[in-house]
């Protein structure tokens, strides 16, 4: 019996690449060196995967628009007001910037580092299937950096597993995501997104499967994850 191999799956796969000791200063930088060497091991088995912008969900590289939010940590830091200071990826002529910014009273607002800091970040990274991580699926993405406070305006994590009460139909999420674009969902170990003609729809806390674009049913037998950030 053959076997398919990865190479022949035509997939595309979101996951987090982390960058480590990066020097962040004023209120964007440029991270193009950065990315690139992150990029260069980045793949399954330490395999380079390319640094180019992925302007949709069919195409692989770094995720500079929609969902480009990038999370930044330094050990538990803010903004002074204990609102979480995070970042947002763009690309334009193949230099990829990072600007910085905090949700004040659930705003986003720029925001300007008054020195030199050392900080680490992740950025989302569309795979093909041949090189996708193994464990991209449970690398660490979103969560609370500032000092956790949800009571003082910062953003919470949540990674919840949800109950598939009949095909197609989940269990509404426990928190009002603050963001749509943020929010995934990990079925049987792969993502899935709002972006584009996204798996799923969101109102409020109700999440809507599409079949249709998702290209199968949710059978009670599946298993989903939800992960998201909310202001609750």
């Amino acid at each position: 019996m053959t076997l398919i191999q990865s190479k022949q799956v035509s997939k595309v796969l979101a996951g987090h690449i982390k960058v480590s000791g990066f020097s962040a200063s004023g209120g964007s930088s440029d991270v193009t060196t950065a990315l690139g060497a992150a990029v260069a091991t980045a793949g399954s088995g330490g395999v380079a995967v390319p640094l180019q912008p992925s302007p949709n969900e069919a195409t692989v590289g770094v995720v500079t628009v929609g969902n480009n939010r990038v999370e930044i940590d330094d050990g538990g830091f803010d903004d002074g007001n204990g609102n979480e200071v995070y970042g947002r990826l763009t690309e334009s002529g193949g230099v990829y910037s990072l600007t910085y910014y905090s949700l004040v009273g659930g705003v986003q607002t720029p925001y300007t580092f008054a020195a030199a800091t050392s900080i680490d970040f992740e950025f989302s990274y569309r795979f093909d299937f041949a090189r996708v991580p193994a464990d991209f699926a449970i690398t660490s993405g979103y969560r609370v950096v500032g000092g956790g406070g949800s009571s003082s305006g910062g953003v919470n994590t949540y990674t919840e597993l949800l109950t598939i009460t009949a095909t197609n139909t989940l269990a509404n999420l426990t928190k009002t995501p603050d963001v749509t674009a943020n929010v995934l969902l990990i079925v049987n170990g792969v993502v899935y997104s709002t972006l584009g003609n996204g798996e799923f729809s969101l109102a409020g806390k109700v999440l809507n499967w599409i079949p249709n674009n998702a290209g199968f049913s949710l059978e009670v037998t599946d298993k989903v994850v939800a992960q998201y950030t909310s202001l609750e």
